[in-house]
């Protein structure tokens, strides 16, 4: 753990440009749309191997859950600084959520954590406040949220459809997109409050493969549901680093930070009936696609798979101060 003590302090910007605001922060009025998609075991953990294992094992490392991820689109009416006054701004967001057992030296059992390895953000204040403070790996993109009688979610940024030296970077172009059946109306509320949304949760996420593979993951999978539904925090961790100013191949700063995000409210949510497709676009520059092993047939650069189940949820919630779990010394 950090001895936050030894820490040098902090030069603020604020009111000079400053555009990284201080944890914690404060999100009112957040309507999430999640579409749980199946995903290939073995891509994923060595998609994990690759980006987070590499750094930090043996010391910790990270194993797969289940061949589910959850993909989703979220708005945020407000969000501000608990530590400053400077004022509240609303954002959108599209991200992959991948679950994760944590494992470290010397522990029996793992820990349920979640790592979001893709985040498109549209503005620049939530990417800056989400990369340098706890390592989330956001982007600037363009989310569009369907109003009502409409059926599309499609999330846009810049790409590059292949790597060469003279490919041009596609600005604004669509990234990840999912698609209605019918026309969104109004959604049903099958739950107000925290512990519907995960007994709800917890019904829908048999489905697919391995959540109960054996008698110990199975017990902690269910222990830390348990503890979520108790204590309200939802742990999630990404790799922060820095390349280092004399050697690019080179981190100056290295660390697997947590982030957590408490629940403070849960005002309603529900299932999404119906069916809804979730298309990648295959891309160089975001390999969405072998990174999580969707499934599917790749047409006119899209790969499109059906959704296992799609739900909604509108809360508000807190980041609170991360934790550093593990860091690379130099």
């Amino acid at each position: 753990m950090t001895d936050v003590s030894k820490l040098p302090k902090y030069v603020d910007r604020l009111g000079h440009g400053e555009i990284c605001f201080p944890q914690p922060l404060q999100l009112k009025g957040t309507t999430s749309y999640a579409f749980a998609v199946a995903a290939d075991r073995d891509a994923v953990q060595a998609f994990v191997d690759s980006q987070l294992n590499a750094a930090c094992a043996p010391e910790l490392r990270y194993t797969t859950v289940t061949d589910t991820v959850l993909l989703t689109y979220l708005e945020v009416d407000a969000a501000t600084s608990l530590s400053q006054t400077i004022g509240i701004q609303g954002d959108r967001e599209c991200m992959f959520w991948v679950p994760l057992w944590e494992w470290r030296e010397g522990h029996t059992f793992p820990r349920l954590t979640f790592w979001v390895p893709y985040l498109l953000i549209n503005v620049d204040t939530g990417l800056v406040v989400g990369r340098e403070i706890w390592g989330y790996r956001k982007a600037i993109g363009e989310i569009d949220l369907p109003a009502t009688g409409e059926s599309t979610w499609v999330a846009r940024t810049t790409i590059f459809p292949e790597f060469s030296d003279t490919q041009r970077a596609v600005e604004g172009a669509e990234l990840i997109k999912v698609t209605a059946d019918a026309p969104v109306g109004r959604l049903e509320t099958d739950f107000e409050d925290i512990k519907g949304l995960i007994a709800t949760l917890k019904g829908q996420m048999r489905h697919g493969e391995g959540l109960w593979e054996t008698v110990v993951e199975g017990a902690a999978f269910l222990w830390d549901l348990g503890k979520l539904a108790h204590d309200f925090i939802v742990p999630v961790v990404n790799i922060k680093q820095f390349r280092a100013a004399e050697d690019w191949t080179r981190a100056c700063y290295q660390a697997i930070c947590e982030s957590p995000a408490h629940l403070d409210a849960v005002h309603g949510g529900g299932l999404m009936p119906g069916r809804y497709h979730c298309s990648v676009f295959d891309c160089a520059s975001h390999q969405i696609i072998k990174d999580l092993g969707l499934k599917g047939e790749i047409k006119d650069g899209w790969l499109t798979t059906e959704a296992r189940f799609a739900f909604w949820v509108n809360f508000d919630f807190t980041t609170l101060n991360g934790k550093t779990l593990w860091q690379a010394m130099g």
